[in-house]
């Protein structure tokens, strides 16, 4: 393969591992507060429609914005079907994905009717480094990308921050490791694995509006095409850490950039071989990887729904 094809597919690396950034560092803080978050697929899907509808309207930032708001309001949501009615956060989760991915599709088919040309919208436009993106090879991969690429570098580098050095991070940690030691440490529990999952939940949409009014510019219906559920592997590669993520969102994105650029190449092989190369590579990475980390989070889901009612009480009468 040529030069140019490698440049080219290690650009589209960057663009497609942005909204698994994105959602992963939202899911990397759910996890970490020893939740899980099985609607991610079902958020992203409805911010990337609200972000498509909302920008036809307002232009791409508005779009960002929506697609946000979306998200955030879904997480509310889970929060209020399991902390106040107490419901089963898995089943919760699995539901808001089918809520999602049904009204997604429902309201699309409302907004662009059987037989009508989709809308198109203005997407993010690419950063002005202006001869920097000229630069052979380096250019157009560090300095010809949309500016929500350097705004996921940005939010890396603010999540790692968050998670060592403030007092949020480190109730999040605190009560993800040992709810109960944390609930007697002062540490409220419930409201900490609440504020995980609207933080969460929020960059879950914003990571839907990425995908297509940062990079698509339409909707179409199961675009995320199983995102959600490939961050979730992410997350759980990397550890819930902010680089562990990163470097699993950078492998997902660089084998689905190079099985979309090389069916254009003289190695001939079936589309659906280029397609599930992806899937197959993060399925056999996860499993040789996180055996303990899926251990981990079972035992710690379990203890902080187990004691959740009893260190609640605890913690705020202290």
């Amino acid at each position: 393969m040529s030069v140019e094809l490698w440049v080219a597919i290690i650009a589209g690396t960057l663009v497609l591992a942005t909204p698994l950034v994105f959602a992963g560092i939202g899911e990397g803080f759910v996890e970490r507060a020893g939740r899980i978050n099985l609607g991610i697929e079902g958020m992203m899907i409805m911010g990337a429609f609200v972000g498509v509808w909302a920008g036809s309207l307002g232009g791409p930032l508005i779009g960002l914005v929506a697609g946000t708001a979306v998200g955030l309001l879904m997480a509310a949501g889970m929060n209020l079907v399991v902390y106040r009615l107490h419901a089963n956060e898995i089943v919760v989760g699995l539901g808001v994905t089918m809520l999602g991915l049904g009204l997604s599709t429902y309201f699309y088919q409302l907004w662009i009717p059987s037989g009508e040309t989709n809308v198109t919208v203005q997407t993010v436009p690419r950063s002005g480094f202006g001869p920097l993106a000229d630069i052979p090879i380096v250019g157009p991969i560090l300095f010809g990308q949309s500016p929500l690429v350097y705004l996921a570098g940005v939010l890396l580098v603010a999540a790692w921050a968050v998670s060592r050095f403030t007092r949020f991070g480190l109730a999040v940690q605190a009560v993800g490791t040992d709810p109960a030691s944390a609930a007697l440490r002062g540490v409220r529990v419930q409201k900490t694995g609440a504020s995980a999952l609207l933080i969460g939940g929020a960059l879950a949409g914003l990571g839907g509006a990425v995908i297509t009014v940062g990079t698509i510019g339409s909707f179409t219906p199961d675009i995320t095409a199983g995102r959600g559920y490939i961050v979730l592997a992410i997350v759980i590669m990397g550890r819930s850490r902010p680089v562990g993520i990163a470097l699993g969102a950078l492998l997902f994105a660089f084998l689905q950039s190079f099985a979309l650029l090389s069916q254009s190449t003289a190695l001939t092989l079936p589309s659906e071989v280029y397609q599930s190369i992806p899937y197959l590579v993060t399925l056999a990475v996860l499993v040789i990887t996180s055996r303990s980390q899926l251990r981990r989070l079972y035992r710690t889901t379990r203890a902080t729904r187990a004691i959740r009612p009893a260190v609640e009480t605890k913690g705020e009468a202290t």
